[in-house]
C-alpha cells in the first residue's frame, strides 16, 4: 500500500461527501478504494437491519454472491465482528483447526478465497453493519493494513451517520412543512393549502378561459353527534367521511377541511361557455359526495347516516379566492333552509327561502356582529398558561360572543368576518382596553391569583394599527399597570412581514412581551425571529393531539421544541386535554402547557369566585385538572 495514492482517495471521497447525500454511493466509493489500495482481492459492506445483516455493495463484479453467504446463513466472520463488537481476522480459511462457520467457509474456499478480514461498524450509539476484506492466498494481515482497513471502518460509520442525520432533517421538515398546510385531525388540505390550490386553480382558468367550481359542504346537524356520542366519537367520523368523500375526487380536485363540520371542494378545468357541462358537473360531484356520506357509519352500536348540505359557486378570469369561497359559503346557507326539492339543485339559488331559529347567513351574522360590537356584548375569556411543575405563569386572553341564538361563539368562528366586514381593528383596541381593566380589577380584588403577564392575540393588521399604540399607552395608564404586564401573542406567520417586524421592535423596546402561536406551522419565517426577542413560543395543538401514543408525533414536538430553545425561546405546548398529553409534553421539554386539563377559558367574574390557595402573584398554585 502506497499511502499517497490512499490518502488522495479518501480525499476524494470526503469531497464528495460534501455535496452526495446518498450513502449507498458513498459505502461504494469506500468498497472500492479498499479492493484498489488494501491489496485485496474484494470487499464488501454488510448493513444491519431488524431482521440481520443485508449486503449493500460488495467488488469485484460476481463477490456479491460470496457476501451473501453470511446474508443467507447467518453465520461467518461479520456476524461475529457485530456479536464482539471487534474485529474478526482469519489469515488461512483452510487451516484445519479453522471449524467456526462450515457453511461459510466451503462456499469461500470454493470460491478461491483463502483469507478474510471482517471489521464491525459501530458508532454513535448504534450498530451499522460490516466491512469485509478478502484475500485469495492466505497469509498474515499486517498492522499497518489493519490500519487503514480500520480508516476505511470509520469513514464508512461517519458518512452512514450523516447520511441518516440527513434523512432525519428531511424528514421532520416535510412533516412540519405538511403539518402546516394539512389538517391534523383529517389529514386534508386545510386553509392555508385550500387558497393556494384555489389561487392556481383560477390562474388556470384566467389562462385557458375556464371555470373553477367551489363546493361548500356542510355536515348537517353534526353538533348532535358530538354531544350524544362525544368529541372523540366525532373525530372518528369526521376522519371517516373526509376519507370517503376523498374518494370520489378527479385527479386535480382538492377538498379541504375548513373547520369543524366543514369542508371545501375545488374543481377546475371546466368549460367556461356550455351551462349543461357544468350543470352536468355539479351534479355528479354532489351525487358522488352525497352517496359517499349516506353509508352508515358505525359509532356505540349504533348506525349513523350522515348527510349534509353543498353550496357551489363558479369562478373564473378577475374572480377572488375569498369572494369565491364566500360566495359558496352563502350558497349553502340558502340551501340550509330552502325547501328540500332546491337542495337538490345546489348549483342554483333556491326560489324560496324559509327561515331557522339557528342557521345565519353570513350577510346577517355580519349585521348582527356590528350591533354586538357596537353595543359592547362581546366577552373576553382568560385561560391559564401552567408551568410544568404545575404553577400559573400567565393567561392568554380569548374573544367570545355569547350570540342569542347560535351560543357561545369563539374568535375563530367570526374573526374572519369581523376582518371583512372593517370590525376586526375596533374590536382590537376594545379587547386592549378591556384586557386592561379586567387586570386592574383581577390585581386589586385577588391579587394573590392575578396573573403576572396576560398576552392578547393580536393580527398583524391589528399590529400596523397606527392608533393601537396610543390605545396600549392608554390602557396601562388609566388603569396602572406595567408594560411587561401585558403580552403580545402574534401568530408565527405574521413575522414574514418586514413593516410587521418593525413595529413589534418598538413593543418590545416598550417592555412588551411577545409570544408566537402555531409555532413550527410557518418555519419559512423562522430567519425573522432571531432579530426579535420573543419570550414564548406556542406549539399548535394538532402537534400534540395524539402524542402520548404516536412517536411521529413526539419526535416532531421533540424537533419543534429543540428549534426554539435554539432561539432562546420558553415551550407551550398547547391543546393539553389529557394527563397523558400532559406528561408527553412535558417529557418532551416544554416548559409550559395550556389547555382544557389546565383549566378552561373562563371569564373574569367566574375567576373572581373561584376559591384559590394563597401564594405569590402571577405564581399561584393550580388544583390538580382532573385526567
Amino acid at each position: 500500500m502506497t499511502h499517497d495514492p490512499f490518502l488522495q482517495a479518501l480525499s476524494a471521497l470526503a469531497d464528495a461527501a460534501q455535496v452526495e447525500t446518498r450513502a449507498s454511493t458513498l459505502l461504494t466509493g469506500l468498497v472500492d478504494i479498499a479492493t484498489e489500495h488494501l491489496a485485496v482481492d474484494g470487499a464488501g459492506i454488510m448493513v444491519a437491519e431488524s431482521s440481520g445483516l443485508r449486503l449493500a455493495y460488495a467488488s469485484p463484479d460476481g463477490f456479491d454472491a460470496l457476501e451473501r453467504i453470511q446474508e443467507t446463513a447467518g453465520e461467518g466472520p461479520c456476524h461475529d465482528a457485530l456479536t464482539f463488537d471487534e474485529p474478526v481476522v482469519v489469515d488461512d480459511l483452510s487451516d484445519p483447526v479453522q471449524t467456526a462457520w462450515p457453511e461459510f467457509v466451503a462456499g469461500v474456499l470454493a470460491a478461491g478465497y483463502g483469507s478474510v478480514l471482517a471489521l464491525p461498524l459501530t458508532g454513535g450509539g448504534r450498530t451499522w453493519g460490516t466491512l469485509d476484506l478478502y484475500r485469495r492466498d492466505p497469509g498474515t494481515w499486517r498492522p499497518a493494513e489493519l490500519a487503514g482497513a480500520q480508516v476505511l471502518a470509520h469513514l464508512a460509520v461517519a458518512y452512514l451517520t450523516v447520511a441518516d442525520d440527513r434523512d432525519e432533517a428531511r424528514r421532520v421538515q416535510r412533516e412540519l412543512a405538511h403539518a402546516g398546510t394539512h389538517d391534523a385531525l383529517t389529514g386534508l388540505p386545510n386553509r392555508v393549502l385550500l387558497f393556494d390550490r384555489l389561487e392556481q386553480a383560477l390562474n388556470a382558468a384566467r389562462r385557458d378561459a375556464g371555470l373553477v367550481a367551489v363546493f361548500f359542504i356542510d355536515l348537517d346537524r353534526f353538533k348532535s353527534v358530538n354531544d350524544t356520542f362525544g368529541h372523540a366519537a366525532g373525530d372518528l367520523v369526521l376522519t371517516l367521511l373526509a376519507s370517503r368523500m376523498s374518494a370520489t375526487l378527479r385527479r386535480g380536485d382538492t377538498l379541504a377541511r375548513l373547520s369543524g363540520d366543514e369542508f371545501v371542494l375545488v374543481s377546475a378545468d371546466l368549460a367556461g361557455d356550455d351551462p349543461d357541462a357544468r350543470r352536468a358537473h355539479v351534479d355528479t360531484v354532489t351525487e358522488r359526495l352525497r352517496h359517499a356520506l349516506a353509508r352508515p357509519v358505525r359509532i356505540a352500536e349504533v348506525d349513523l347516516v350522515v348527510s349534509a348540505t353543498i353550496g357551489v359557486t363558479f369562478g373564473g378570469a378577475g374572480s377572488d379566492p375569498d369572494d369565491l369561497l364566500a360566495d359558496a359559503d352563502r350558497a349553502m346557507y340558502r340551501l340550509k333552509h330552502a325547501e328540500p326539492g332546491a337542495r337538490d339543485h345546489p348549483g342554483e339559488p333556491p326560489e324560496r327561502t324559509g327561515s331557522h331559529p339557528v342557521v345565519r347567513s353570513a350577510r346577517q351574522l355580519e349585521r348582527e356582529l356590528v350591533r354586538a360590537t357596537a353595543e359592547e356584548q362581546l366577552e373576553v375569556h382568560y385561560q391559564p398558561l401552567v408551568h410544568r411543575g404545575g404553577r400559573r405563569y400567565a393567561v392568554e386572553a380569548l374573544l367570545r360572543w355569547p350570540h342569542p341564538h347560535l351560543g357561545l361563539l369563539v374568535a375563530t368562528e367570526f374573526v374572519d368576518l369581523a376582518a371583512r366586514s372593517g370590525l376586526l381593528v375596533g374590536i382590537g383596541q376594545w379587547v386592549v382596553r378591556r384586557v386592561g381593566t379586567d387586570l386592574a380589577r383581577w390585581r386589586e380584588q385577588r391579587p394573590d391569583s392575578a396573573p403576572a403577564v396576560v398576552y392578547v392575540n393580536v393580527s398583524s393588521r391589528e399590529i400596523l394599527d397606527p392608533a393601537l399604540p396610543e390605545v396600549v399607552a392608554e390602557t396601562l395608564r388609566e388603569n396602572g399597570l406595567r408594560s411587561d404586564q401585558l403580552g403580545l401573542e402574534l401568530l408565527e406567520g405574521s413575522f414574514a412581514d418586514p413593516e410587521v417586524v418593525t413595529r413589534l421592535h418598538e413593543y418590545v423596546d416598550r417592555g412588551h412581551p411577545l409570544s408566537i402561536d402555531d409555532f413550527g406551522t410557518g418555519y419559512s419565517s423562522l430567519s425573522r425571529l432571531v432579530d426579535l426577542p420573543v419570550r414564548l413560543a406556542k406549539i399548535d395543538k394538532s402537534f400534540v393531539a395524539g402524542i402520548e401514543g404516536d412517536p411521529r408525533r413526539r419526535a416532531l414536538v421533540d424537533a419543534v421544541v429543540t428549534v426554539a430553545e435554539h432561539l432562546g425561546l420558553q415551550v407551550v405546548a398547547e391543546g393539553v386535554e389529557t394527563a397523558a398529553q400532559a406528561s408527553a409534553v412535558r417529557d418532551a421539554g416544554c416548559h409550559y402547557l395550556q389547555g382544557w386539563w389546565c383549566g378552561a377559558p373562563a371569564p373574569l367574574t367566574r375567576l373572581l369566585d373561584e376559591a384559590r390557595p394563597s401564594g405569590s402573584s402571577g405564581d399561584a398554585e393550580l388544583p390538580t385538572p382532573p385526567a
